[in-house]
């Protein structure tokens, strides 16, 4: 990762962290693991985290801590997580996440999808989209299918700042 232009770092370590999550959960290939799923969803427990972080640890040299996958709850934000460890002082390939959105991100990430259209949550999400002129202003039916979570909390957040300026701050 070192030697990887800064662009290049999630991508290479998130094949590297699904690979080691395929093994854990007995995959016989990394591509089994999506990297917007929860842990939960692809079937860990208390005992394949903590296995999952002691290979970690082995791997990256890191002193991890044992809830690690309930902190980070995709291997995506895991992998974020861990990126922001071995390099500190670089802002990754993403840029700075300020602390607000890097919460919503982690609380969003750790629903499933279906429980948010459930509670209509999802379309109200949706909707904060649709004619804001955000690149991604598309029908909620067609958004649905392009969106992952991060550009859905990077919508809502940015529709949120544009509400609370339409509003007086408030």
């Amino acid at each position: 990762l070192t030697n990887a232009p800064p662009q290049e770092r999630e991508r290479i370590a998130l094949d590297a962290i699904r690979t080691h999550i395929a093994h854990v959960l007995g995959h016989t290939t990394p591509q089994a693991i999506n990297p917007n799923h929860t842990f939960k969803e692809h079937g860990f427990d208390s005992l394949t985290a903590v296995e999952l972080r002691n290979r970690l640890n082995t791997a990256t040299g890191l002193r991890l801590p044992a809830t690690l996958v309930f902190d980070h709850p995709t291997p995506r934000e895991l992998v974020r997580r861990l990126l922001e460890e071995i390099f500190p002082d670089s802002a990754g390939a993403h840029g700075e996440v300020n602390a607000e959105e890097a919460s919503v991100r982690r609380l969003l990430a750790s629903i499933p999808l279906a429980r948010l259209r459930e509670t209509g949550l999802l379309d109200t999400l949706l909707s904060l989209g649709q004619d804001t002129g955000h690149p991604l202003a598309v029908p909620a039916t067609e958004l649905i299918d392009t969106l992952d979570v991060d550009d859905l909390v990077r919508m809502t957040i940015e529709q949120s700042g544009s509400l609370t300026e339409t509003n007086g701050g408030s």
